[in-house]
């Protein structure tokens, strides 16, 4: 009986032990259970947070609306290409700044060059802006340049533009002749819509007292831009030069109807349409051009084209050459009419060399 009792005990000691590692084993299972799924509080309300919303998590976060977002959105590259260094440098910035106000001559300032004296402002590169439109008639004529665009203010705005009204110039003896170093060339022969302009190679140029500048393009009006006591002529002929400085000077030579121009005859044999070239260079000695006195009137002017820069010295010589009524006929199919008004002399010197 004594063993039999201490078997029993000992095996309900056991069997209490056993029952209590079940519990524990059970407790501590339920206890991991609910660790995971349980709603947690404090701090483990942020991290269960940020669990559930994945999706929102610090990086994706960052590309919504953080740096990288701003950046596109607000930040330095697109604000520096609205308002920042670049954009404004375009428009406004250091080079235009100083070129409109430095010591340099007007033409300068306003960015006079020798291709704009025709009107050619198609764009020359990749970013180039397309300056506005401007013609010889109608709303874009040249009573309308300066309305036209900010760069062309100066066609209604400045007191040194050409053409002019050759009237009562005094004479200077002083004035040297004009000494031409014009040689046969190869030129490149356009009709932009404005006018028929032949470009020329380095080696054509001219000295004026004393000073080098290189021909860079001729072209033609018709009728004359410059008057002679109040008397037009058929057609104008505009040299243009530039020195190692930039600055210009265009000597004017007037035709009247009479012979026809030996010289011109090739041109005009093969000019180009409105808008196109010549296929082939066409050589061109244009001291052929001129006629065989070459004293001259002058006077500071202007490009007598948008965008009407002034500080262009003019030089346009007195007696004119010739050019025959069929001759003139054939330009005029091409170009019907590209003249400036002549504007206010507005107390300019005008004077007249002795040779």
């Amino acid at each position: 009986m004594v063993m039999k009792r201490g078997l029993d005990q000992t095996t309900a000691w056991l069997m209490a032990v056993m029952a209590t590692g079940v519990l524990f084993s059970a407790g501590y299972g339920v206890s991991k259970w609910l660790g995971r799924h349980s709603t947690p509080t404090g701090h483990g309300e942020e991290s269960a947070a940020h669990e559930s919303h994945g999706d929102h998590d610090a990086s994706a976060e960052h590309e919504e609306h953080g740096a990288k977002g701003e950046h596109e959105e607000h930040g330095a590259k697109g604000e520096h290409e609205e308002h920042g260094a670049k954009g404004e440098h375009d428009e406004h910035g250091a080079k235009a700044e100083h070129g409109e106000h430095s010591a340099k001559p007007d033409h300068e300032g306003h960015g006079a060059k020798p291709d704009e004296h025709d009107g050619d402002h198609s764009p020359k590169g990749e970013h180039a802006e397309a300056k506005p439109h401007w013609d010889y008639k109608g709303s874009q004529g040249p009573g309308h340049w300066g309305e036209l665009g900010e760069e062309y203010k100066l066609c209604a705005t400045g007191k040194h533009q050409s053409p002019i009204d050759i009237e009562s110039p005094s004479g200077n003896a002083k004035l040297l002749p004009i000494k031409f170093h014009y040689q046969d060339a190869d030129t490149v022969v356009v009709n932009n819509g404005h006018t028929v302009q032949l470009n020329f190679p380095r080696g054509n140029f001219v000295e004026i007292d004393g000073d080098h500048f290189d021909l860079k393009q001729l072209h033609f009006h018709t009728p004359s831009e410059h008057k002679v006591s109040g008397a037009g002529y058929d057609l104008e002929m505009h040299l243009v030069h530039q020195n190692a400085q930039g600055h210009l000077a265009v000597v004017g030579v007037l035709f009247e109807e009479g012979p026809a121009n030996k010289a011109l005859a090739k041109l005009w044999s093969e000019l180009p349409s409105s808008g196109e070239k010549l296929p082939e260079p066409l050589l061109m000695n244009p001291k052929s051009l001129l006629p065989p006195r070459q004293v001259y009137y002058h006077y500071p002017g202007s490009l007598t084209t948008p965008p009407c820069s002034e500080g262009v010295a003019w030089y346009v010589l007195t007696q004119p050459t010739t050019i025959s009524s069929k001759q003139h006929e054939v330009f005029t199919k091409v170009i019907q009419f590209n003249s400036r008004p002549v504007q206010a002399i507005n107390g300019r010197t005008l004077v007249k060399s002795a040779r």
